[in-house]
């Protein structure tokens, strides 16, 4: 039987997110999360992902008609009275 207890680390003690209790003599694993290295990692993910989109643009052939039209992007002050 696998139990997992979700928490964290606090002056070099383990407080777990809600009440535990792990039966005496029970072999036990700590896993602690490298959470850096999960946001590193969807770092690289999200710039390969870029990266493939404008490869793609690069290599499009398509032929534009017309003008761009002029997009207003809105401040932080008119978002805040919408």
């Amino acid at each position: 039987m696998l139990l997992t207890f979700e928490g964290f680390f606090k002056g070099g003690h383990f407080v777990a997110d809600s009440p535990i209790q792990i039966p005496e003599g029970r072999k036990t694993i700590v896993t602690v999360l490298d959470e850096k290295a999960d946001e590193s990692a969807e770092e690289a993910r999200q710039s390969k992902l870029w990266d493939e989109i404008f490869e793609e643009i690069r290599n499009c052939d398509e032929v534009l008609l017309g003008e761009p039209e002029r997009i207003h992007l809105r401040t932080p002050e008119e978002i805040d009275v919408l």
